[in-house]
């Protein structure tokens, strides 16, 4: 069942699996900083942290958020 592992969890691994199906190697995801659910979330699903940008955006509020930029590339075999 989908929900045994949650929803994101499900929906990450499935975009993962598609995409390595498809070809592509490497994946790419910049979440803002605060939002360390999705970061952990990533993680789990196999993203690696690979950098960080200060203040590049900014939130529906008008504030400055910082990204975390996480990259997951294929495992060679």
């Amino acid at each position: 069942m989908i929900l045994e592992k949650g929803l994101g969890t499900y929906l990450l691994e499935h975009l993962c699996s598609v995409t390595e199906q498809l070809g592509y190697w490497c994946l790419y995801a910049a979440i803002f900083s605060k939002n360390t659910a999705s970061i952990a979330l990533h993680k789990k699903c196999g993203f690696r942290e690979i950098g960080y940008r200060e203040r590049i955006a900014r939130d529906l509020f008008g504030n400055w958020q910082s990204t975390t930029l996480l990259e997951r590339r294929v495992k060679e075999e």
